[in-house]
């Protein structure tokens, strides 16, 4: 099939993070993607970077057999372009009422929801169209786990890009005091196209909705807690719940003051990494999302067949070379980076021996000065002179 993928604003935010996850494990199965946005924003130069294509409004051309849209905006448009082209609407929010379905009749075929929250929203909608509850989707094979946790944890990461001031103060009062350096990421604290880098440095991982389950992916203790609250750690016990939830901390268990976070952060546990990465690859694997997407758009869309070229296949293929490349070329600079780490490591470890033999040295010396100026060494220093001389006079005697 070819599909086109359609959003507002390609950024660097979960929606477009989805978009681009879903577009490279569709194109893993063959079919052709097209990406359309009305903003190309950092998320263009990501998707290019994957060898994915980006067009505008004037370059939606050619058929497609089906479209993915985010938002409204993006619907009206394909739909102005292409008006007999099924849509499939991706929800991603129940609170922005720009990335909700449009209520006109026949404008969308279906709507998927990524979690229960949602999925109940969209039935309550004055236009009734089918909902379709999937799991959000993360590329495992890209977010992997690289070392296992520590016994003790040292680093937590606040991976969002809207903490409210308040809460941050308190979060910042509550890691320090449960003995964590707070690093973060997003927002005021700036984005980046990879998290994988900022994931593996961090023991604990605080955040909600696609961060929480990358962290996971990667191996990490995960805590649900962000601008609309929190709901703790992520465990096999507490994970029915919170998927159900999105990740967003709003299942309403708990309330999360200072004492809780402290007290919760206490509770960690080295094995909280193996399972939480065992809970994404179990429900959230992207290649199962896609082939569940394919189905729909196959319902949805029925496609006349059409024979792929020889040179269709070529292109596929050589796509997905050139990003097996990109991740090989990824792994070789940070194992350079991790190779020089170790070497300033056991260069600090000579440095700090050396300078702690130094330090005995100088203060072995400090205190034999020290002893030498007493008055107890000087009234006895005619004794150590006749104890020298006896043993002169004792080894001429064993020498002759």
């Amino acid at each position: 099939m070819r599909l086109l993928l359609a959003t507002n604003h390609l950024g660097l935010g979960g929606s477009e993070s989805y978009l681009l996850t879903v577009a490279e494990q569709l194109e893993r199965l063959g079919h052709e993607t097209v990406i359309f946005t009305l903003e190309q924003g950092a998320g263009a130069e990501v998707a290019l970077g994957r060898n994915l294509t980006v067009v505008d409004e004037s370059e939606i051309s050619g058929d497609f057999d089906a479209a993915l849209v985010q938002d409204p905006a993006v619907s009206f448009q394909t739909s102005a372009h292409r008006p007999r082209l099924p849509q499939l609407f991706v929800a991603h929010s129940e609170i922005f009422d720009l990335q909700a379905p449009p209520q006109l009749d026949g404008a969308v075929g279906a709507v998927v929801a990524l979690n229960d929250r949602i999925a109940e929203r969209l039935r309550r909608y004055a236009v009734q169209v089918e909902v379709i509850r999937l799991r959000q989707p993360i590329d495992t094979e890209r977010f992997a786990s690289r070392a296992p946790l520590p016994e003790v944890p040292r680093t937590a990461l606040l991976f969002s890009s809207t903490p409210h001031a308040d809460r941050l103060e308190m979060l910042k009062s509550a890691v320090a005091e449960a003995g964590l350096e707070l690093t973060r990421l997003g927002g005021s604290a700036g984005q980046t196209a990879d998290p994988r880098a900022a994931l593996a440095g961090a023991d604990v991982v605080i955040g909600y909705g696609r961060s929480i389950l990358e962290a996971m992916a990667c191996g990490r203790a995960a805590y649900v807690y962000d601008w609309n609250g929190g709901d703790g750690w992520v465990t096999p016990e507490t994970y029915p719940a919170i998927e159900a939830d999105g990740f967003a901390g709003r299942t309403g268990r708990t309330i999360v003051d200072k004492a809780r976070l402290v007290e919760d952060l206490k509770r960690y546990r080295a094995s909280m990494g193996p399972v939480n990465h065992d809970l994404v690859v179990a429900h959230h694997r992207a290649s199962r999302h896609a082939q569940q997407l394919v189905e729909l758009f196959e319902r949805l869309a029925r496609p006349a067949p059409r024979p792929r070229m020889p040179l269709q296949e070529m292109t596929r293929l050589v796509r997905l070379e050139w990003r097996a490349r990109g991740d090989a070329h990824s792994l070789a600079l940070e194992n350079i980076h991790l190779r020089e780490l170790l070497r300033d490591s056991d260069e600090a470890r000579r440095r700090g021996a050396q300078q702690t033999e130094e330090i005995r040295a100088t203060v072995g010396a400090a205190t034999r000065r020290a002893y030498e100026e007493t008055l107890s060494w000087r009234l006895t220093a005619p004794m150590r002179a006749v104890g020298r001389l006896l043993r002169r006079i004792r080894r001429a005697d064993d020498s002759a």
